[in-house]
């Protein structure tokens, strides 16, 4: 099984996060959030081979802006030739999931999503030469006031949990942290985690945010802002003993925060983030 954010795309132009896609042996589960208004109370899914043929996987139905469906491909020819999905929104507005790159010849649409993985990829990895210099060599004899806020303009923002901030990093970003957690760089748990679901996320709860959540640690010392290393993973209780015994504090569940639940029990087999609290 692997996981996969699905992208808002304007055009050529990323906007935002959009929600999230699961493959798993016989299809997909596919995750939508903050699905424009304009797009009625379905949405059709796509998935797109390497030279741009398609085949259509079915609908999602949307709920004030939400929706979750799986997806069966089992009866469609070829379909392991996908390299993305697709879900048309409106005018040239679409969901844009990336699941591998392509090996054969493109079409021109192909080799254009190609060069702005590579342009994003070659700015994220410059990011992260600035941050891990930041954090280890000509360090300022005065850190800015507000480490956090340099930490938005350096790593993508993703929209999970309403009540906290997140932004996405990998495993070698972790020295942004206290030296007391660059342990966690050669985390096992954490490395399998990353290159099982390739996400990484560092969370900030807030003031009344962090009263209200569930993540709270039990010996928190009342401070107004709390910080969290989310690991993607499926919950499952030999998983969690796992968790535990690599320092991971606690669970929350993904797929019912995508779906706006009020409502967040924890079942075998969900998908969600182990917690572990930091300090940055």
């Amino acid at each position: 099984m692997q996981f996969f954010y699905i992208d808002f795309m304007n055009g050529d132009r990323k906007e935002r996060n959009v929600g999230f896609l699961r493959v798993e042996r016989s299809g997909i589960c596919v995750g939508l959030r903050g699905v424009p208004l304009q797009c009625g109370n379905r949405c059709s899914v796509y998935a797109v081979g390497e030279t741009g043929e398609k085949w259509y996987l079915g609908e999602v139905a949307i709920q004030n802006g939400y929706g979750m469906e799986k997806l069966s491909w089992e009866d469609i020819e070829g379909f392991e030739k996908c390299v993305r999905v697709e879900i048309p929104f409106h005018g040239y507005r679409k969901g844009l999931c990336v699941l591998r790159e392509c090996t054969g010849t493109a079409s021109k649409q192909t080799e254009s999503d190609s060069q702005n993985a590579q342009a994003a990829e070659n700015k994220e990895e410059n990011r992260t030469i600035y941050s891990i210099n930041y954090a280890n060599s000509d360090l300022p004899e005065k850190l800015p006031q507000d480490k956090w806020e340099q930490l938005t303009d350096t790593y993508p923002q993703v929209h999970i949990f309403p009540e906290a901030q997140s932004l996405l990093i990998k495993p070698k970003d972790l020295v942004v942290l206290t030296q007391r957690y660059h342990s966690l760089i050669s985390n096992s748990f954490v490395l399998h985690s990353y290159y099982n679901y390739r996400q990484l996320l560092l969370f900030r709860f807030e003031g009344k945010q962090l009263a209200d959540s569930r993540l709270q640690a039990a010996n928190s010392d009342g401070a107004n802002v709390e910080y969290y290393l989310g690991v993607a993973g499926v919950y499952y209780e030999r998983e969690k003993r796992i968790a535990q015994m690599f320092g991971f504090e606690g669970f929350d569940i993904g797929e019912a925060r995508m779906r706006g639940e009020e409502k967040r029990e924890i079942y075998e087999g969900c998908f969600g983030y182990y917690m572990k609290q930091v300090e940055i």
